[in-house]
């Protein structure tokens, strides 16, 4: 289990954020405008675009350990 002074891997986190747009679209599934399959799959591609920006800036400035 991680701490805070071991913090949660990305690939967790983008899980994370890909159950919690499921939730999303499951909770509009009800609703009076629910989103597209479409409108799905671009939300979920827009986090997995945004896990790899952030696994490029974290390659990219990585720093030495003392």
């Amino acid at each position: 289990m991680a701490t805070a002074a071991e913090p949660r891997p990305l690939a967790d986190l983008e899980q994370d954020a890909i159950a919690r747009v499921e939730a999303e679209f499951a909770r509009r599934a009800r609703g009076v405008k629910p989103w597209t399959f479409t409108e799905l799959v671009d939300r979920i591609e827009q986090v997995h675009v945004r896990y790899n920006h952030r696994r490029h800036w974290l390659r990219t400035h990585e720093q030495e350990t003392p």
